[in-house]
């Protein structure tokens, strides 16, 4: 009898600490969750850079392009006043 008793308590112990184990890790798991959108939100501005960053490259090809168009007009008005 007392044996039994023993297992129980035990059994039903051991339950206990299983619940509180699972409490904890679900806690830990919402928190590593929100922590990843937190995360994941800092991302998309590096996104948003990346295209601003290949538009600066086109603007300064075009610009480079004008130049050289610039100059050779330039050039041909000098040789052909």
């Amino acid at each position: 009898m007392r044996d039994r008793l023993r297992t129980a308590m035990s059994h039903h112990l051991g339950q206990q600490l299983d619940a509180v184990s699972s409490q904890d890790l679900t806690t830990r798991v919402d928190e590593l969750t929100q922590h990843n959108h937190q995360l994941a939100d800092q991302i998309q501005p590096t996104g948003e850079n990346t295209a601003l960053h290949a538009r600066v490259t086109e603007l300064e090809d075009d610009l480079a392009a004008a130049r050289t168009s610039l100059h050779l007009m330039i050039r041909d008005e000098n040789l052909n006043p």
